[in-house]
Parts: C-alpha cells; sequence; structure tokens
C-alpha cells in the first residue's frame, strides 16, 4: 500500500510539473492572455542574466526599440514633421474637400509658432484666394503677437505684387497680434505709419481704429484716450477719439456723452454721430433725446440723426416716425427721412410713400418715391395699382412710378 501511495505521489507531481509547463508555453505565446508578471526574489535578479528584450519576427524590431520610437512621437523636434505632412496633404486635398480649410488654417497657425517662415510659404502653394488669404492673415497675426517687427517686415518685403486690399488686410492682421502682446508699442508703431496720400491715411486710420478697439475691449480705455490726446496731428487724432467714442458708447454711452460734452465746441460732427450710431443700437431712444438736447443749428445733429434713425427704424417705425416729426425740417433731416423711408417700405409702403413726400429735396423726394413705388409693386401689385388709383397724382407722375424700379438690384428692399 504504502508503494501505491508513493507511486502516485509520484505521478500527481510529474503531472503538476507538466501542467505548469505548459501553462508557461501558452502565457509567453499568447500575450493577450498575458497576466503580470511574477515577482522575482532580490537573490534570483542579482544571480540571473538579464533576458534578452523579445523581438517582432515581422519588423525584427524589439519592445524596447518599439516603446523608444513610441515615446520619440511625443518629443517636439518630431511634431513639426508630423504637422508638416499633414499640412501638405491637406493643402493637396482641399480642392477636393474644402471642408478642410478650418483645419489647414488652424495647423499653419500652429506651424507659425515655431516656424512661420514655412507657414507662409506653404500658405502661398493654397490655390483657393480666399482660403489663401485668410491662412496668410492668420500666420501673420500669431507671429506678429511674438515678433512683430519681423512680420511687419515680412509684409514689407512682400508686397510688391499684392493689391492694396489684401496688402492692407495682412498690415491690419499683423498689428492685431502686434497688440495682443503689446499693446502700447502697437499704436506707437503704428502712429509712424506714412500718410503721404489719401490711401495711405485712409489705411493708417484703419488700423489704428482697430487697435483702439482693442485696447478699449480689454479695458485700457484711460490709457488708449491718453495715448490719442497726446497725439500731434489733430486730424487723425479727432479720427480716432470719434473711434474711441463709438466703441466707448457700446458699453457706457452716458460717459461717452460726458465726455464729449467735456470737450466742448473741440468736439466733432464725427465725434459725435459715432456716439449716437453706437448709442442708438442699444438704446435709440435714450441716444434720441440726447440729440434733442444738442443746437439744432449744429451739423452734427442731421448725421447723426440719419445714423440714428437707420438703427432705430429697424426695430420701431413709430417710435422713430414720431421723433422724426417732432424735429424741425431740414436738409439735414432729408436725409434721415430717407433712412426712415428705407425701412418703412418693407411695413407700411403707403406711409412710405407720403413720407417721400415730405423731403424737401425735389430731386431727393422724388427719388424716394420711384424707389418706394417700385418695391411696393413688386411685393404687392394689387395693392399698389390700388393707392394709385386713389391718389392726387398726375398721369404723367402714375405712369412714371408704375415703371419704377426698387433700390439697387431691381428686387426691392428685400433683397438687399
Amino acid at each position: 500500500m504504502t508503494r501505491n501511495f508513493l507511486t502516485l505521489l509520484g505521478l500527481a507531481w510529474g503531472l503538476s510539473i507538466a501542467l505548469a509547463y505548459y501553462l508557461g508555453r501558452s502565457a509567453t505565446s499568447d500575450p493577450d492572455n498575458a497576466g503580470p508578471a511574477p515577482q522575482t526574489l532580490a537573490s534570483d535578479a542579482t544571480n540571473s542574466a538579464p533576458e534578452r528584450p523579445a523581438t517582432d519576427a515581422s519588423t525584427g524590431e524589439t519592445a524596447t526599440d518599439a516603446a523608444l520610437a513610441a515615446a520619440r512621437l511625443d518629443l517636439p523636434a518630431t511634431e513639426p514633421d508630423t504637422l508638416l505632412d499633414t499640412i501638405q496633404a491637406n493643402i493637396a486635398n482641399l480642392a477636393a474637400n474644402p471642408r478642410l480649410a478650418d483645419e489647414l488654417r488652424e495647423q499653419l497657425v500652429e506651424l507659425a509658432k515655431t516656424s512661420p517662415f514655412q507657414a507662409l510659404q506653404l500658405s502661398g502653394q493654397i490655390t483657393s484666394p480666399r482660403v489663401r488669404e485668410q491662412a496668410t492673415n492668420n500666420i501673420l497675426r500669431q507671429w506678429a503677437s511674438t515678433d512683430p517687427m519681423a512680420a511687419l517686415q515680412w509684409i514689407d518685403a512682400n508686397s510688391g505684387n499684392l493689391t492694396r486690399s489684401v496688402h492692407d488686410a495682412q498690415l491690419a492682421a499683423a498689428y492685431r497680434g502686434f497688440a495682443e502682446s503689446n499693446p502700447q508699442a502697437a499704436f506707437t508703431q503704428a502712429s509712424q505709419l506714412g500718410e503721404a496720400n489719401a490711401y495711405e491715411r485712409r489705411l493708417k486710420d484703419r488700423i489704428m481704429g482697430d487697435l483702439i478697439r482693442t485696447r478699449v475691449e480689454n479695458g485700457e480705455l484711460v490709457a488708449a484716450k491718453q495715448s490719442i490726446e497726446q497725439m500731434a496731428d489733430s486730424e487723425l487724432r479727432d479720427s480716432l477719439l470719434g473711434d474711441l467714442v463709438g466703441v466707448w458708447a457700446e458699453t457706457d454711452p452716458a460717459e461717452a456723452a460726458a465726455y464729449i460734452a467735456s470737450l466742448g465746441e473741440a468736439a466733432t460732427s464725427q465725434q459725435k454721430a459715432a456716439l449716437a450710431r453706437s448709442w442708438a443700437s442699444t438704446d435709440p431712444a435714450a441716444a434720441a433725446a440726447w440729440l434733442d438736447s444738442l443746437d439744432p443749428a449744429d451739423p452734427a445733429v442731421g448725421r447723426a440723426a440719419r445714423d440714428l434713425v437707420r438703427e432705430w427704424a429697424r426695430y420701431d417705425l413709430n417710435a422713430s416716425a414720431e421723433w422724426l416729426n417732432s424735429r424741425p425740417a431740414s436738409p439735414e433731416m432729408d436725409r434721415a427721412i430717407a433712412s426712415y423711408t428705407y425701412h418703412a417700405v418693407q411695413e407700411d409702403p403707403a406711409s412710405a410713400m407720403e413720407w417721400a413726400g415730405s423731403v424737401n429735396n425735389e430731386r431727393m423726394s422724388g427719388y424716394l418715391r420711384m424707389r418706394v413705388a417700385g418695391a411696393w409693386r413688386e411685393d404687392d401689385p394689387a395693392a399698389f395699382q390700388s393707392y394709385l388709383d386713389n391718389s392726387d397724382f398726375s398721369d404723367e407722375e402714375k405712369e412714371r412710378l408704375q415703371k419704377a424700379n426698387s433700390w439697387g438690384t431691381g428686387r426691392g428692399p428685400r433683397g438687399r
């Protein structure tokens, strides 16, 4: 019996070794089912030779090599290469898939953070003029946020074959980037732009106006105002103060109005009109009340009234009409009535026709009536004909109105 027991014990021990060997081979050959590696005693680790890394039979690459290669993908040195390949592929595929445009612009801006010249070279390969311009401007803005003088010098050196509009857009983009990092330096640099002719003056005014808006939106209103007030060029200074007041009035029109009042007679019509225009977009009734406080003989009133009514009539025809009725007739108010008529024809063409007839300038009145008639006839021929049949117009005037066209495109004000 003892012999049988020992025999059975030996068989069990042999089977356990065989089973362990089989399971070990299975775990090694099937990595998906592999469990955690067994812990090794310190003495075993010290006395045993290091294991050779497993090799992939298909590539000859060891596990260590693969791990290092994967890690290298995260290293900054290789990112531009991957980004560059993607950009080039998107440029090549853009014509077939225009939806790549947004992704391509973002990628070029990313490349511009480290390689602006390369990014600009690639953007120049984009076949779509619009996408090419947008991408280039975005690159220049990014570049100018870190190295503004280099970006501005590049624009100057590469402007020879550009149209004025494209060149101006590049310059404006660069100055916006410049202002993101140093708004005061950007303003100072822009103030040195040339003014040799009307084109240069308009460009300079546009760029500096953009910078003013950026500074005010960034909470630097006081600093922006001080920078403008210290300018020697009175014409440009007055223009930029108008820009400042316009942006200021979008958030605090009462304070902007108080500033205009503090300027006294030095406040220009442009500045007052800018205040009224911006104020009208948030509170047209308050803007109208402010205009009523000005001297009716002030030339700024007519200009500001036109801008006010253009905005107010979009939302409230009755209130804007009542205000117009409260104002004394004048050539300046004729322009405000024209703005009202343009909007009124969409809601109440009969009233628009009457307003057109109230304009003092006969030529302007006739023009407005023709435009109202054209729009009305296109939208509701029967109602228009009924109006003509019951009107006091002469037969000649009726015939002329029946042949009238609407505003500009022949589709009426709604089509504009």
